[in-house]
């Protein structure tokens, strides 16, 4: 299995040395991982009110780092960024990308205007605002990141419902079957991330609805457990290959140097 999905302590919410992840790794028998920290937004000229990415200073180290441990490491190591959308901003991050050794880069969505809508300390803003609201805008910043041109894969697609805020099901179904199809006319790859089964969402990143509709329409897909802490690595994969059983989904994909290739998993019936 992949896990392209992989946090360090630079984001300064997540723990442990880079390489306990990759030790981690190993002893989950992955065959293929890749570290996937927060760019640092302050390059986009975005400030968090709380830190939550790398400082601009740290990225030559971040890169570096990485690269020294793919030489030695017991698993394939792949160099990701993880790096959020903002609508303005597509021209300064597509600037301040370029050049720039990363085999993948993952697009997520983490603020609905200045509202961290996955921060628990902002979480109670929820019950202030009309929840069909609140999706509809989060999906349109979804939209807009496949339609950027930044990003390879997109991160916890429906990443919204963490804290168990969920619209009624025929609500859910529009938003899910329009943005199955930009996935489809981007040829963006998704996320399926085990992370979800950790907090009030209780399910995988993207909702089996969300993920049926996409294995339908051909858009193809890898796997991350998103990890801020080694014991994280692969967390959940036992659950996440049962589903790519039984939908049939017999191949993730893989990244090098921004072009992706096929890894074979699993195929219905075996």
């Amino acid at each position: 299995m992949i896990d392209y999905h992989i946090h360090t302590p630079l984001c300064r919410h997540a723990e442990g040395k880079m390489e306990d992840y990759l030790e981690e790794a190993t002893r989950r028998g992955l065959e293929e991982v890749g570290f996937a920290d927060h760019f640092p937004l302050k390059m986009l000229g975005v400030v968090p009110e709380i830190p939550v990415t790398m400082e601009p200073e740290e990225l030559s180290y971040y890169v570096e780092k990485v690269k020294e441990l793919s030489y030695r490491a017991p698993v394939q190591v792949k160099l990701g960024i993880e790096l959020d959308y903002f609508p303005g901003k597509t021209e300064v991050t597509a600037e301040v990308l370029q050049g720039l050794p990363f085999d993948y880069i993952i697009g997520s969505v983490h603020y609905i205007n200045d509202w961290d809508c996955t921060h628990p300390l902002y979480s109670e803003e929820y019950h202030k605002r009309s929840l069909e609201e609140v999706y509809r805008d989060y999906f349109a910043l979804i939209e807009n990141a496949c339609r950027s041109g930044l990003f390879d894969i997109i991160a916890h697609v429906d990443v919204v419902k963490k804290f168990g805020h969920r619209v009624a099901d025929d609500v859910a179904h529009d938003f899910y079957r329009h943005i199955a199809k930009v996935f489809q006319e981007t040829n963006m790859c998704l996320e399926l991330n085990t992370a979800g089964w950790d907090n009030k969402a209780n399910e995988l990143y993207p909702a089996l609805e969300l993920l049926r509709e996409c294995v339908k329409k051909g858009v193809g897909v890898t796997a991350g457990s998103d990890a801020h802490a080694p014991n994280q690595v692969g967390r959940y994969f036992d659950r996440l290959e049962k589903i790519l059983k039984k939908e049939g989904i017999s191949h993730l994909l893989k990244f090098k140097d921004r072009k992706k290739s096929y890894y074979p998993v699993c195929s219905k019936g075996e």
